[in-house]
C-alpha cells in the first residue's frame, strides 16, 4: 500500500472519522487528498497521523508473516481433518506477525473466512465477511478473488445455492492469472456442486469436468472422487444412467482406498442412491449397508436418510423382516441422540425423521398414519427441495394403497401425480 492507502486503512480499521484522525495536525480536507494519493504529507505531519494511529511511519519487511499465512491459506485448500487444523490455527492466531505489516494481515484476516467455514462456526464467519467488506478497496486482485470465493462458500453452507453460485461466477470473472491450479480447481468443482444444487445441470457438467482434469493432474483423490460424483448426478438429470453409473464406480473405486470415512459414506451412499433409482436393489443394499458402516456419529439427518433409503430397497423385494431391522438400529442412533425437532438448527433432521416415521408406520400396516404424514408433511418437503424421484416414489406408493382400498379416483391421481414427477426428474415435459 501507498502512504495515503497505508493510513485510510489503518483510519478505518480504528473505526475513526477524517475529522478525529485529523484534528490537530491539519483539515479533513487535507487527509481526504493524502488518502487518494493527490498530496504527500510533510515527515512531521505523517510522524503526527502515525502516532495518532499507532502504527510505524513505514511498513516493514515481513517474510516470516508471509510464510505463516501462505502456510494456513495450504492447509485450508483440502481440509482433511479439522482438528489439525484447529489446533494449527491456535498456534499462529495470536502471532504478532500476523498483524505487523498491512498486506499479512489483509490475507490472515481473509482467510479466516474460509477457516471459520470449514471449522462450523458460521457466526464468527458472517462477522468476518462483513468487516472485511469495509476493506475490499485495500485488497490485491488475488485477495478480493478469495473474499469473494470464501463469501460463495458462506453462502453454499447456508443452502443458500442460488446466490452462493452467483458469488462464485463472479469471484471465476476476477480470478488472477497467477493463482495455483489446484485453487483454480476448487473454484470449478465450487461451481458445479451449486450448480447441480440450483438445476444447471449443464454448468454443473461443464465445471464438473473442468475441476476433475486439474484434480487428475495435480493428483488431489478426494477432489477426483467428489468430481466424479458429481458428474454422476449430472448424467442422472440427463437420463445418461450407464455414464453415470460409471462415474459412480470411479468414485468407488478412489474412495475405498483412501482413509476418510466420510468420503466413503458419500461415495457408497450416492453409488446406492444410484442402484435404487435404477432398481438395482440388491446392489442398494449392499452399498447402503457399507455407507452406514463410515457415517460419523455427528452426521445423524444422513444417517438416518441412509436407513430411509434401505428400509425402501428392502420393501422393493419384499423383505419386510430386513425391513423391521433397519428401523429398530436406525430408531437407537434417534434415542441415542435425543434432538430437539421444533429447533431451527435441526431442519434437515426433522425431514428425514419424518421420513422415518411414515416408513416405520408403513411397516406396522397402519397406512391411515402413513398416508397423514405423507400429504400433511414429506410432499411438502420434497416439493421445496425439488426431491422429484422421492415424490414419484411416494405418490405412486400411496397409489396402490389407494387401489387395494378401492378407492380408485384417488389412486389415478396419484399414480399420474407420480408419472409427473418422474418426469421432472429427466426434465421431460
Amino acid at each position: 500500500m501507498d502512504t495515503g492507502m497505508r493510513l485510510k486503512y489503518h483510519r478505518l480499521k480504528k473505526r475513526l472519522s477524517m475529522e478525529e484522525t485529523a484534528s490537530g495536525i491539519f483539515s479533513p480536507k487535507d487527509l481526504k487528498k493524502i488518502e487518494a494519493g493527490l498530496k504527500e504529507p510533510s515527515l512531521k505531519d505523517l510522524e503526527a497521523l502515525c502516532k495518532k494511529l499507532e502504527i510505524p511511519l513505514a511498513a516493514k519487511d515481513n517474510p516470516i508473516g508471509k510464510v505463516l499465512v501462505k502456510n494456513f491459506k495450504n492447509s485450508l485448500l483440502h481440509p482433511q481433518n479439522k482438528g489439525k487444523i484447529m489446533e494449527h490455527y491456535a498456534d499462529i492466531c495470536n502471532h504478532p506477525l500476523l498483524r505487523a505489516d498491512e498486506d499479512v494481515e489483509l490475507e490472515f484476516d481473509i482467510q479466516q473466512i474460509r477457516y471459520f467455514i470449514i471449522t462450523g462456526d458460521l457466526e464468527s464467519a458472517e462477522k468476518k465477511i462483513k468487516e472485511m467488506d469495509r476493506f475490499k478497496e485495500f485488497m490485491d486482485q488475488e485477495q478480493y478473488y478469495l473474499y469473494h470465493k470464501y463469501n460463495g462458500n458462506y453462502n453454499y453452507i447456508l443452502n443458500d445455492y442460488e446466490n452462493a453460485l452467483k458469488i462464485y461466477l463472479i469471484a471465476e470473472k476476477i480470478a488472477p492469472k497467477s493463482i495455483s491450479a489446484a485453487e483454480i480447481g476448487d473454484l470449478y468443482y465450487s461451481i458445479g456442486i451449486s450448480s447441480n444444487q440450483c438445476e444447471e445441470h449443464e454448468l454443473a457438467y461443464k465445471y464438473s469436468e473442468l475441476a476433475l482434469k486439474i484434480y487428475q493432474q495435480e493428483f488431489v483423490p478426494k477432489r477426483i472422487v467428489e468430481c466424479h460424483l458429481n458428474i454422476a448426478i449430472t448424467h442422472e438429470h440427463f437420463g445418461n444412467y450407464k455414464l453415470s453409473l460409471e462415474h459412480h464406480k470411479n468414485a468407488l473405486t478412489i474412495g475405498s482406498k483412501l482413509d476418510i470415512d466420510i468420503l466413503k459414506f458419500t461415495t457408497e451412499y450416492n453409488v446406492g442412491f444410484s442402484n435404487f433409482i435404477y432398481q438395482q436393489y440388491e446392489e442398494a443394499i449392499l452399498h447402503l449397508n457399507n455407507a452406514l458402516k463410515y457415517i460419523p456419529d455427528e452426521y445423524l439427518a444422513d444417517c438416518v436418510s441412509t436407513y430411509c433409503l434401505l428400509i425402501r430397497s428392502y420393501l422393493e423385494i419384499n423383505d419386510k423382516v430386513k425391513a423391521k431391522e433397519a428401523i429398530e438400529a436406525g430408531s437407537k442412533k434417534i434415542k441415542a441422540k435425543d434432538i430437539a425437532l421444533n429447533s431451527p438448527a435441526n431442519s434437515s433432521f426433522r425431514n428425514v425423521y419424518m421420513e422415518f416415521i411414515a416408513l416405520t408406520y408403513l411397516l406396522e400396516g397402519n397406512e391411515t398414519e402413513f398416508e397423514n404424514i405423507l400429504l400433511k408433511e414429506l410432499i411438502k418437503t420434497f416439493e421445496e427441495s425439488n426431491s422429484f424421484h422421492d415424490l414419484g416414489y411416494y405418490f405412486g406408493y400411496l397409489g396402490k394403497i389407494y387401489f387395494r382400498q378401492s378407492r380408485y379416483k384417488e389412486s389415478a391421481i396419484m399414480l399420474e401425480k407420480s408419472k409427473d414427477a418422474y418426469k421432472a426428474v429427466l426434465n421431460i415435459s
